[in-house]
């Protein structure tokens, strides 16, 4: 039963994860990095493409996670890890609720990113246990 639970949160957080894998093909093409830890496919940007990805450390599609180098990736997975459990939480819906919690932040006169409530969250979480590799 556990076996099937773990495919269904893969599953319901899929479309988002296609959209990361889109992202991260060009990079892969190029000569990015990638590897698969924790349950994540974690996809690290050539170092000559840096330049194309330097307004963000990292970013979380659903089960993939894109960052600008391999030190942002180190430095972020905690951050992106909790992002990925809410991806499967909130599955495709994450996308409309993250948006919303920015506009929402924007609306109140608050800062659209580190206010929003899922960063919040995120950067909370990634301070209290570090992730094993």
């Amino acid at each position: 039963m556990l076996h099937i639970r773990c495919w269904g949160i893969y599953l319901w957080a899929f479309p988002a994860s296609a959209c990361g894998l889109i992202l991260a093909l060009p990079l892969l093409l190029l000569g990015g990095k990638v590897n698969w830890v924790t349950g994540v496919l974690e996809v690290c940007a050539p170092r000559y493409c840096a330049q194309w990805v330097r307004h963000f450390g990292a970013i979380t599609f659903g089960h993939v996670v894109i960052a600008r180098d391999v030190e942002q990736m180190v430095a972020l997975r905690e951050h992106e890890r909790v992002h990925v459990r809410q991806y499967a939480r909130w599955g495709v819906l994450f996308f409309p609720l993250y948006i919303g919690s920015s506009c929402w932040q924007l609306l109140r006169g608050r800062r659209f990113y580190r206010d929003n409530c899922f960063e919040r969250e995120a950067y909370g979480d990634a301070r209290k246990a570090p992730l094993k590799r």
